[in-house]
């Protein structure tokens, strides 16, 4: 008689070899640092490059446009692995959408906030998470992500109630010049008989220099982060940015560190979104304002 009772050893070998490898918190551990290890060394390259000629660091500004919300670290990386991206969510949020993420794409890295811990001095801190995330272009969903393209009046008149202070019609400024913060008058005179979308780009320049004045800076200092506010404003109301020039941005960095570099680039990004936000709590009290009249009318 033949003896089988090696196959059922062979099988039980097999069926050892299916099992899952016990979790190795050391491993894990280890594999999340060199994670986060390869971000921020990307991230210091992303910096870089954004600032190393004026189309990247036009490429930069345009993501701070399309993601508002998120860091400069963020809106880095964005724009140095897709500058295409319009909408990001990770593979399980786009999974619960009923959205899939096409085979072969490669995730977009990014940073998030961890868990807060005690350092060795007793202050606080927290740690910093690896996400990855895919933008809507690299799944099968065909819906559009793009903004829908702002009433101009509605928002010129919610970036003039966003002014610190007033705003006063003239014909006296000088050269080309359409508008301009007069410290000792707390007010910006605006050239008449502009169209929307002057009126828009040299008065959101300037309620930015307002806004930093109000902080203590100079204009002399506060120029080119207003600058680069107003371009971010403009991409965000819909109005053109073909002519801002961004030619001496690498000259002006050329021997700052990364980390210098993403603190000048969070000033324009909060002096932007400081403006943003007042224009949206303008525009939702006129929507509201019109829904009232609306039901009055009824």
């Amino acid at each position: 008689m033949s003896n089988y009772d090696e196959l059922f050893t062979a099988s039980t070998v097999k069926n050892e070899s299916k099992q899952e490898r016990p979790f190795n918190k050391e491993e894990w551990v280890a594999k999340k640092q060199q994670e986060r290890a390869e971000a921020f060394e990307m991230l210091d390259a992303a910096t870089t490059e954004a600032v190393s000629n004026p189309e990247t660091f036009r490429d930069y500004l345009l993501m701070q446009s399309r993601f508002g919300k998120y860091s400069v670290s963020n809106a880095l990386l964005i724009a140095y692995q897709n500058n295409e991206a319009t909408y990001l969510a990770d593979f399980d949020t786009w999974k619960e959408k009923g959205v899939f993420v096409q085979k072969g794409e490669r995730a977009i890295t990014l940073l998030e906030p961890g868990n807060e811990f005690t350092r060795e001095d007793g202050s606080t801190g927290f740690s910093v998470n690896v996400k990855k995330v895919f933008d809507i272009s690299q799944t099968n969903s065909e819906r559009n992500y793009s903004r829908r393209t702002p009433d101009e009046r509605q928002v010129l008149k919610a970036l003039i109630s966003s002014s610190p202070c007033d705003i006063r019609m003239t014909n006296e400024l000088d050269g080309n010049v359409c508008a301009r913060y007069v410290p000792k008058d707390n007010a910006i005179y605006i050239h008449q008989g502009l169209d929307g979308y002057d009126i828009f780009r040299s008065l959101s320049q300037e309620i930015a220099v307002a806004n930093l004045a109000n902080s203590g800076v100079s204009r002399e200092n506060a120029a080119f982060t207003a600058y680069c506010a107003s371009y971010v404003l403009c991409e965000r109301g819909g109005f053109d940015t073909g002519d801002y020039d961004f030619e001496k941005v690498p000259e002006m960095f050329k021997d700052a560190e990364p980390k210098a570099i993403r603190a000048q680039l969070d000033k324009i990004r909060d002096s932007a979104n400081e403006i943003s936000q007042d224009m949206n709590r303008n525009i939702e009290e006129q929507q509201k304002a019109r829904r009232s009249r609306d039901d009055g009318a009824r």
